[in-house]
């Protein structure tokens, strides 16, 4: 009885360490070989997340899909009965020296593999046998298909029917019109294997066990910070102060604007091309003017040197004298078409 009590706690230790490897994170370093640019999606596959193609499946019916730091797979033998995983992907960033300061780049992937309860997996497999989503054509030969958006990524379905395989691609599908041949059926079956599967929420709970302090890309260009638990305190903390600076964020920003229009009147004739990152004291005094330039290139550049000169004087002319800001505050200054314009990229 002892021996088989004690092979039941080893077999339930053992199932629970597997549980949690299947969750654990897994990372590899970005390689310039295996970039957007010179290698295949399903090389890059391969590489960072250690799954194969399609081609290699040994199962009679498999099927991939690609959206936004997700990758899902169903498989089944008989058509009938599924299986699923899902992984979630980000980039972890690290801040390096540039010639122009600072900056944050990513230098690996971070993901997780996480198994799909066979009832859901086979759910969405049914889901796609029966809309036979492999016969949708990609988005190249539907007609008015659009391709002219900006920061709105593509999906891919990848399918295997037995011997048969397909590839398809739909840059921006979200943002088709429904009139659209094929739109509404791509659309019901993205938003149906999202309810199926909970991808949002499977994502948000990748998400939410990320290392706090660091980083983050989602999707190549969306970043992320995620804050210590010190830091979170320190920003509830400081939403009074916040709160005061909102309330006179548009007073600040029309004052800073017409006053630097009137005294340089003539700034779109100045070829003055560069933006610049404006810090201000609680007196509402200018303390800091930078510029995203390298070292060597201030000091050669005559426009630059000439603008910031023009600048410079124009704020000594300029006082926040009609409003008590009491903490120190941010702005950014570029030159337009039409004149100087002022923006606040605080986070209120």
């Amino acid at each position: 009885m002892k021996f088989h009590k004690s092979l039941l706690t080893i077999l339930c230790f053992l199932f629970s360490v597997i549980a949690i490897s299947q969750n654990e994170f897994q990372r590899k370093l970005l390689n310039d070989n295996y970039s957007w640019n010179n290698s295949s999606q399903n090389e890059r596959n391969k590489y960072y997340f250690g799954i194969d193609s399609l081609n290699l499946s040994t199962s009679e019916y498999h099927f991939r899909y690609e959206k936004s730091s997700q990758i899902i797979d169903l498989y089944s033998d008989n058509g009938i009965d599924f299986k699923g995983r899902i992984i979630n992907i980000i980039q972890e960033n690290k801040t390096v020296k540039t010639d122009y300061g600072k900056d944050s780049r990513a230098f690996n992937y971070l993901f997780e593999k996480k198994e799909i309860s066979n009832s859901e997996a086979t759910k969405a497999g049914q889901l796609i046998l029966t809309e036979k989503s492999y016969s949708i054509p990609t988005d190249s030969l539907i007609n008015n298909w659009s391709f002219g958006w900006t920061d709105c990524g593509a999906i891919t379905f990848d399918y295997k029917v037995k011997t048969s395989f397909h590839h398809k691609s739909y840059t921006c599908a979200k943002n088709q019109k429904d009139s659209l041949d094929f739109v509404i059926k791509i659309k019901k079956t993205t938003d149906t294997l999202q309810e199926i599967l909970g991808l949002k929420e499977s994502y948000d709970n990748f998400t939410s066990r990320l290392p706090k302090g660091k980083s983050y890309t989602i999707d190549g260009w969306i970043n992320m910070y995620i804050m210590t638990d010190k830091q979170s305190e320190g920003w509830r903390n400081g939403k009074p102060i916040r709160d005061y600076k909102k309330s006179i964020k548009d007073t600040i920003d029309n004052y800073l604007e017409f006053k630097l229009n009137e005294l340089i009147p003539n700034s779109t004739e100045l070829n003055c091309y560069d933006d610049y990152s404006l810090t201000f004291s609680k007196n509402g005094k200018l303390k800091n003017m930078k510029v995203d330039m390298g070292f060597w290139e201030r000091l050669s550049d005559k426009d630059y040197k000439k603008c910031k000169r023009i600048l410079k004087k124009a704020f000594r002319e300029i006082r926040i004298d009609f409003v008590d800001p009491k903490h120190e505050f941010y702005r950014e200054l570029s030159f337009g078409q039409k004149g100087i314009y002022i923006y606040d990229r605080t986070i209120y």
